[in-house]
Order: C-alpha cells, then sequence, then structure tokens
C-alpha cells in the first residue's frame, strides 16, 4: 500500500494539496485564537497599564485586528485557493513549457537557460499574485510607526538596485544550483550541505564586522555611570568589557533591542542606542520630541545586558547552531530521498521523464517537505523560547529580577509591542516567550 501511494501521481497530488490545505488552515485557526484574545481585551492589562497609556493600547489592538483579519483573508485566498488551482491545473508544467517556448536559440535551450525563464516568468506571477495584498496593506493599514518618507527619486534608485540586483543574485543561484546537480547527481545533497555549511561559517565570522557599516555606527557610551555599572557586571562573570559594543542605528523604529551574537574573539554583545534612555545622549537637542524620555533608565539597561550574558554562560550561540546543522542535514535526507521521484513530478502536471532541476527543489521545499518543516520550526521555536527563560533565570540568579521585569514592561511599550498573545499561537509562531510569561516565570522565581 505504501509503496502504491508513494508511485501513483494522482495520490501525490492530492497529498500535496491536503499538506498546503491543513499547514495554512491551521495558521489560520491559530491566528484565529490570537484575534479572540484581542478581542476579549479591550482594556491595557493591569502589569503593563503604568508603561502603555489606553489611548496607545486602543491603537495597538486596532491595528492587530485589523492585521490580523487581512494574514487570514489573505491566505485563505492567495496561498490556498490559488496554491489549490496551481498544483491542480499545473502551474509548473505550463510556465516551463512557456520558458522552452522562449528559448530562441540553441545555446538558450540548455536547461540552465530555460530554468532562469522559469523562475523570471514565475516570480513575475508571484508579484502580481501578491500586488493586491501589497497594495490594500499599504493604502489601508496604518502602521503604528511613524516613518519619514523617502524622495520619489530616492524611491525610484531603491527600486532599481533592488530589481538588478536581486535579478543578478537570482540568475547567478538558478544557474549554480542547476550545474551542481548535473556535475554531482546523487551527491547534490552533500554538495548543497557542504556549502551551507560554507556559508554558516562565513556568516558567523563576517556579521561581528558587518553590524556597524549595516545596521549602524559604534559610538562611545557617554553616560560614565552606566559604563562603570556595566563594567562592574561584565568583570564579575568574566566577559570582556570591550566585546560590549553600543550602536546608533540608521532607523531609529528598528526597535530598543539589544543581543548577543558570535564564539571566542568574535562573541559579541550588541546595545542599540534606541535601548538606553534619550538613546544616552547628554544634548537633548539632537533627538526628536518623540524619543526624549524615551528608552530604559540605567539598571534596566544593566538586567537586560545581564540577560544577554546569561545567553552567553548557557551556550545558546554554540547549542542553536548545532540544531540548524541537525535540521539541515534532515532537510537535505528528505530531499535526496525525494528529489530523483519521477512521480513527484508527475503528479504536478509534468510528463513522464522530464523532471527539471529548477522545478524539482520548488515543489519539495514548497509543498512535500511541509509537514516536516512546520513540525521542525516549531521544534526550534520551543528551544528559543526555552533559552530566553534560561537568560532570565540567569539575570535574575544575579540579582537583577525586579529591574529585569521593569525592563521588558518598557521594552514592550517603547517598540509598540502588543503585550498579550494567545499561548498556542506563540507556541507555534515567536521566538521568545509572551511578556507575560516571562513575567510569571520571574515571580515563580521570586516566591521560591
Amino acid at each position: 500500500m505504501s509503496a502504491y501511494f508513494w508511485d501513483d501521481p494522482v495520490v501525490i497530488l492530492y497529498l500535496l494539496i491536503a499538506f498546503l490545505v491543513l499547514d495554512n488552515l491551521w495558521a489560520v485557526y491559530l491566528l484565529m485564537r490570537e484575534i479572540l484574545l484581542v478581542y476579549r481585551v479591550n482594556r491595557v492589562p493591569e502589569v503593563i497599564s503604568p508603561y502603555l497609556p489606553q489611548d496607545v493600547y486602543n491603537k495597538m489592538r486596532i491595528y492587530k485586528i485589523h492585521k490580523s483579519w487581512f494574514i487570514i483573508v489573505n491566505t485563505l485566498i492567495m496561498v490556498v485557493v490559488l496554491g489549490v488551482l496551481e498544483l491542480y491545473l499545473g502551474l509548473y508544467p505550463l510556465l516551463w513549457e512557456l520558458a522552452t517556448l522562449c528559448a530562441f536559440t540553441e545555446w538558450m535551450q540548455h536547461e540552465a537557460c530555460v530554468s532562469v525563464l522559469f523562475v523570471l516568468m514565475l516570480s513575475v506571477y508571484l508579484w502580481m499574485k501578491s500586488l493586491p495584498g501589497v497594495l490594500y496593506e499599504k493604502m489601508c493599514i496604518r502602521s503604528l510607526h511613524s516613518r519619514a518618507k523617502p524622495s520619489l527619486l530616492a524611491r525610484i534608485c531603491k527600486f532599481v538596485i533592488d530589481f538588478f540586483l536581486g535579478l543578478v543574485i537570482t540568475i547567478s543561484v538558478v544557474v549554480g544550483v542547476v550545474f551542481l546537480v548535473i556535475w554531482i547527481g546523487p551527491f547534490t545533497p552533500l554538495a548543497l550541505y557542504a556549502q551551507s555549511l560554507v556559508l554558516t561559517i562565513g556568516l558567523i565570522l563576517v556579521i561581528p564586522f558587518a553590524i556597524d557599516p549595516f545596521v549602524g555606527k559604534r559610538v562611545q557610551l557617554e553616560n560614565s555611570s552606566l559604563r562603570s555599572e556595566l563594567e562592574s557586571l561584565t568583570r564579575r562573570v568574566g566577559f570582556p568589557m570591550q566585546q560590549v559594543h553600543i550602536i546608533r542605528v540608521h532607523d531609529p523604529n528598528m526597535g530598543s533591542n539589544a543581543f548577543f551574537y558570535g564564539f571566542g574573539c568574535l562573541k559579541r554583545i550588541v546595545i542599540f542606542d534606541t535601548l538606553l534612555l534619550n538613546r544616552g545622549r547628554r544634548d537633548l537637542s539632537d533627538l526628536l520630541p518623540e524619543e526624549v524620555g524615551k528608552g530604559l533608565r540605567d539598571d534596566q539597561v544593566i538586567a537586560v545586558v545581564a540577560h544577554e550574558l546569561g545567553h552567553w554562560k548557557s551556550g545558546h550561540f554554540y547549542k542553536a547552531i548545532i540544531t540548524f546543522q541537525v535540521h539541515l542535514i534532515l532537510t537535505l535526507t528528505l530531499f535526496a530521498f525525494a528529489f530523483p521521484h519521477g512521480p513527484i513530478y508527475q503528479a504536478v502536471g509534468f510528463a513522464s521523464g522530464l523532471q527539471p532541476t529548477i522545478v524539482g527543489f520548488f515543489i519539495i521545499f514548497g509543498f512535500v517537505l511541509t509537514p516536516y518543516m512546520t513540525l521542525a520550526n516549531f521544534f526550534m521555536l520551543s528551544l528559543t523560547r526555552t533559552y530566553e527563560f534560561q537568560a532570565d533565570k540567569f539575570a535574575f540568579r544575579l540579582g537583577f529580577g525586579g529591574n529585569l521585569r521593569h525592563a521588558l514592561l518598557q521594552l514592550y511599550a517603547d517598540n509598540l509591542a502588543f503585550p498579550l498573545s494567545d499561548k498556542c499561537y506563540s507556541r507555534w509562531n515567536h521566538t521568545h516567550p509572551t511578556m507575560l510569561d516571562r513575567l510569571d516565570r520571574l515571580e515563580q522565581l521570586r516566591t521560591r
């Protein structure tokens, strides 16, 4: 029986459709739970009311409801309904045939060239499909953050640069994937893992040096009192103070944040200046009116840094890298099993014997592996949430539990992050526990 369904294109097609529908309906169900929670709570939760005015909460609540309903409608129509039609009616073989017809000359008939044409056509189709949703979101859903609009010339230049950069990257990746499969054949998954490993190591080495120019500019901490407290804390746990970086971010709307990254001599604790009270500046004349008085007090900043030190002390960076490598190996193992299987290609409409490489990547990663990807994502989110609790516990044991509590409340208010979330929705979608869950855990530690 198992061999029968695995070799029957019709059964595989209905399985792919079932994966698509069930995965997205589960996402819609979780979001409905979130919406119902937001509808029920029309007053600011008491715990955050000193930090979050009712009128701001009302705006956040309206935005959350509007955005969530938009996501649901867009998912049901654009992803589920159109996605089912695309699979059932054979969108992918149709685009492949059109790409083949557009290969006018002999050299263009190579699979790599046809694959590039296929991906470009698919990209245009996906862009047109997403356009109504993008326009509605931009025109009808008002952002909570006020952003300065760039000039028309700047927007045109950005569009042109993004377009050509995306085109170059797309062509390079498609051609590279096709020739990799042609040259290496059954060893493609091993080559993909080797490339991913090299890319991971490269990112680990490069990102610490790329933070300054791309995110913001590294600056000296003007607050000498805060610097002394940071030196005392880092000396206490054995972390080098010179690896604590203050970044004056280019875009203040990036939010108030601090994070730990790296290992060995490349480890960093990065603190955005938006986390500091008045962006850490003595001269308030350089600040926008809405930035004055925003940010954390010194003792709260120390508590947040203690939390980040908890990530370092607990080895969360190493654990995350190992977890990702295991996930990657499992993903590529499943890919190696499904990629050469002809009935999968026939299920989406290709003739027997025609198995375009790039289409295989789209179908396998986009549909066949959906159940595994969903469960793996849930598992990895559960790990990151556990890491956050462990880092909070580390800060508590250092004596910063109370200040961390106040810092969390202030950060949620400053970042306009909606303070409530359904527990089931949060487990499947958020890298961090909800604010209330973290506060409850800190309270449990206090009362032990």
